[in-house]
């Protein structure tokens, strides 16, 4: 991948029309409707690399629900979303968290990462997802952080950890049930572990997933938890289920995939003096946040009949840099500009230099 992290001292890099907190598909999509909109931007990601839960967690995993892609693995689809953007070379930060923000008395906006680099702009829009994301762990198994990233896991990143391994997967919803068809074929044994008598994911992968357990290529235990672990070292030997009705086994096991959701917060964000419902922040149908030139986006957003997929992240990134154009260029008449037309003059200019 061709992204570079360009990384400001913090001392007067320059300042951007709009910087964009959060570097995932929607904080991505909003630095490309930047360029389209002829204003400059920074992104500044606290992950090592952009991408968001969709690179950190599971970028193998395919996602089925984004316009103009029937199946894309999610890896896949920050690339593309990148190779749109790339063209008009944001600034990117990468390795940092923003931890507070001021209004200047010229009514930019400086933000502060958690190592005391501060970058200003005309226009915030955050774009920081869900915040601060943890795996759920199962209190029952203690102390496993010597087990952790070699036996046991709580997302798949490569299908290859789990190449020819006996792999035990806990939940129900739709990453469990995803994995627990992806990795048929590529791990030696596949066994579901589900604490309720019925499914959450998707109707059509639990199908699948109860087509395969009926065909024998898969175990499927409901109405079970993982009672305890056995381990030599750092290698997990045996899983040990207990039943509702108290029954126990024992399934050999070299991996355990824990795919039971994840615990967010907004970390700094929340003390932020925004208002705030259910964890998101309140926006308005233009997308502003309860303070005059900071917007957000995607699943931070919060708004009557919001929808929490990609599709709508990338929608509330265009409507926010649409609408954060009247707060960065006040006075100025403001044009919309059909992407097929700036594409297409953009392509003229390249062919008469050519």
């Amino acid at each position: 991948m061709t992204r570079q992290q360009i990384l400001s001292d913090g001392t007067g890099n320059g300042i951007a029309d709009l910087t964009i907190i959060g570097g995932g598909p929607t904080g991505i999509f909003a630095a490309f409707q930047c360029g389209m909109n002829n204003i400059s931007c920074r992104i500044i990601e606290s992950m090592p690399q952009l991408g968001g839960q969709l690179y950190a967690l599971y970028p193998e995993k395919h996602i089925y629900d984004v316009a103009g892609f029937p199946e894309v693995p999610a890896a896949s689809l920050v690339e593309s979303l990148w190779q749109q953007t790339e063209r008009y070379h944001p600034e990117v930060v990468t390795g940092e968290t923003v931890v507070s923000f001021r209004k200047l008395e010229n009514g930019n906006f400086e933000v502060t990462t958690a190592s005391d680099l501060v970058f200003e702009s005309r226009a915030l829009l955050l774009a920081a997802g869900l915040g601060a994301f943890s795996p759920r762990k199962l209190p029952q198994l203690g102390d496993i952080g010597d087990l952790e990233g070699s036996s046991v896991f709580y997302a798949v990143k490569a299908k290859s950890d789990f190449e020819g391994k006996r792999v035990v997967i806990v939940g129900g919803g739709d990453s469990a049930l995803d994995w627990t068809v992806g990795l048929q074929g590529v791990a030696s044994c596949v066994t579901l572990v589900h604490r309720m008598h019925e499914f959450q994911g998707h109707g059509k992968t639990a199908r699948e997933v109860d087509e395969a357990r009926d065909a024998g290529t898969i175990d499927v235990h409901l109405n079970t938890e993982v009672a305890s672990i056995e381990a030599q070292g750092d290698e997990l030997t045996s899983v040990r289920l207990r039943r509702k009705n108290a029954s126990e086994s024992r399934v050999e096991a070299d991996r355990l995939l824990l795919l039971i959701g994840f615990k967010s917060n907004l970390g700094p964000i929340a003390n932020w003096g925004l208002e705030l419902v259910d964890n998101a922040v309140v926006v308005d149908a233009h997308m502003k946040t309860s303070v005059d030139g900071l917007y957000a986006a995607g699943d931070i957003a919060s708004y009557r009949g919001k929808l929490k997929i990609i599709q709508t992240g990338l929608s509330d990134a265009a409507m926010a840099v649409r609408h954060s154009l009247t707060y960065i260029k006040p006075g100025e008449k403001i044009r919309h500009s059909f992407s097929s037309v700036k594409m297409g003059k953009a392509k003229k200019k390249e062919e008469e230099h050519a």
